[in-house]
C-alpha cells in the first residue's frame, strides 16, 4: 500500500470513530434529558395528586380551620333558589319603575 492510502484510510477510520463517538454523545445526552423530564412530569404529577387532596380536604369543611367556622367556604356559594330569589326581586323592582318619556328629545322620524 502506499503512503497515500494508508493516509487516506487512516483519516477516514478516524473520521468514522470521531462520528460513531458524537452519535454516542449525543444518545447519552438525550437519555439524560429524557430521564430528567421523566423525573419533574412524576414530581408535577405528585404535586397536582397533593393538591387535589387538599381540594378534596377543603371541600368536606377543613378549609375553614383560621375563621374557626366549620362551614364557611359554604357560605360563600349561592344555591339555585336564593339566585331565583334574587332575579325575582330584581325583576319586580324593575317593573315598579315609572318609565318617563321625555317628548323634547325623542327621535322623529324624517320626512
Amino acid at each position: 500500500m502506499s503512503k497515500k492510502k494508508k493516509l487516506g484510510l487512516g483519516l477516514a477510520l478516524t473520521g468514522i470513530a470521531a462520528g460513531a463517538g458524537a452519535v454516542a454523545v449525543a444518545m447519552l445526552k438525550k437519555k439524560k434529558r429524557e430521564e430528567i423530564y421523566h423525573e419533574a412530569e412524576l414530581k408535577a404529577m405528585n404535586e397536582l395528586d397533593e393538591l387535589m387532596a387538599e381540594a378534596e380536604n377543603d371541600e368536606e369543611g377543613t378549609c375553614c380551620a383560621d375563621c374557626g367556622s366549620d362551614n364557611c367556604c359554604a357560605d360563600d356559594e349561592l344555591d339555585d333558589e336564593s339566585e331565583d330569589e334574587i332575579y325575582e326581586q330584581v325583576a319586580t323592582d324593575y317593573e315598579d319603575d315609572e318609565v318617563i318619556h321625555d317628548e323634547d328629545n325623542e327621535s322623529k322620524p324624517q320626512e
